[in-house]
């Protein structure tokens, strides 16, 4: 049976500019599962989507100073809700803290928000960390709409996320149009769902299933912020008992997240390379009472890939990765 990776882009990594200008090998609870679970059982719409950021944050880098980072998302939001008129409608909060975060002025020391072009894939875990943001005020397309998300919920915007192709979105709730509208964070602009649609080749499939462009829940947005860098971590590591115990924990809570799917599916693969690769570079080298579990990784690691396919995920290839570096170049070169 031939196993299947990800080799051009794994999960959520920033990588999108489109739209700019078995359980059975499942490690023993770890402190890292754990605070992901807390996070989890928490009451919907009761979950400091901040706090929750961080802690996850912190599973990745723990000398992160979580006072320290959360203080910055309040004096963020301070300096937004200081422009603020009396009575002002959320399309105005809205509106300045877009200017806040995007546009130089003494609101932010004239060092805006901006766009990191140094890591062309967002290979660079620490970069989606809210820390690591909030200090360099540089970032790509997962930390920055999770920053601006934060941030939102503590000045009470109707905010939330979602997904596109290797891509995190936010949805803000447009009281004027009485729907939602979506938030491109990295250039400070709006688009409709049809935008990212064409722009992304998401396939109608895709969009009836509901994987991509659908407002998350509290407990949906957790579980991404999960996928967006601890999965990303502990892949880097290799730690394949860890990808499965959290992405079993992301997935019942949003069970489309196609992202944690396939690296579902990669971490079935690692364990195929650490367990019998390694060993034996020939399936038929296999012995004879360790093919069932060779052959059932095999299996998990093609049904997790079919899965996300079923439900409209594609994979890049090659053609994918290069039409995204020429136009990540040009936009480097504009910028």
């Amino acid at each position: 049976m031939r196993e299947r990776v990800n080799r051009v882009a794994m999960g959520l990594m920033g990588v999108c500019l489109a739209l700019m200008a078995a359980t059975a090998c499942a490690a023993s609870p770890a402190p890292q599962e754990a605070t992901l679970r807390q996070l989890l059982q928490q009451p919907e719409g009761a979950i400091d989507l901040a706090r929750a950021k961080i802690a996850i944050d912190r599973v990745v880098d723990p000398s992160i100073d979580s006072v320290a980072t959360l203080r910055l998302v309040e004096q963020w939001a301070a300096k937004a809700r200081a422009r603020f008129p009396v009575g002002a409608s959320n399309k105005v909060k809205m509106d300045l803290l877009i200017s806040t975060m995007y546009e130089s002025g003494p609101w932010n020391d004239h060092r805006p928000f901006s766009y990191d072009y140094s890591d062309p894939f967002g290979q660079n875990v620490k970069k989606s960390l809210l820390s690591t943001y909030l200090a360099t005020r540089k970032g790509q397309c997962v930390i920055m709409p999770i920053a601006f998300l934060v941030i939102g919920q503590r000045l009470g915007l109707p905010l939330t996320i979602t997904t596109a192709p290797h891509h995190l979105i936010v949805k803000y709730g447009d009281e004027e149009q009485g729907q939602w509208t979506n938030f491109e964070a990295t250039s400070g602009l709006f688009h409709p769902d049809s935008g990212y649609e064409q722009s992304m080749n998401i396939s109608p499939e895709a969009t009836r299933n509901g994987i991509y462009l659908r407002p998350f829940t509290q407990h949906e947005t957790v579980a991404v912020f999960a996928t967006a860098s601890l999965l990303p971590y502990y892949r880097g590591r290799k730690q394949s008992e860890r990808m499965l115990a959290v992405t079993d924990l992301i997935l019942k809570a949003n069970p489309k997240d196609v992202d944690a799917m396939t690296i579902r599916g990669d971490a079935y693969y690692l364990l195929i390379e650490q367990r019998f690769k390694s060993k034996y570079p020939k399936a038929e080298q296999i012995p004879m009472n360790l093919r069932a579990e060779y052959l059932d990784y095999s299996r998990q690691n093609n049904a997790w890939y079919e899965k996300a396919e079923a439900l409209g995920w594609r994979q890049w290839g090659p053609k994918e990765k290069q039409q995204y570096l020429q136009h990540f170049n040009s936009m480097k070169a504009k910028s």
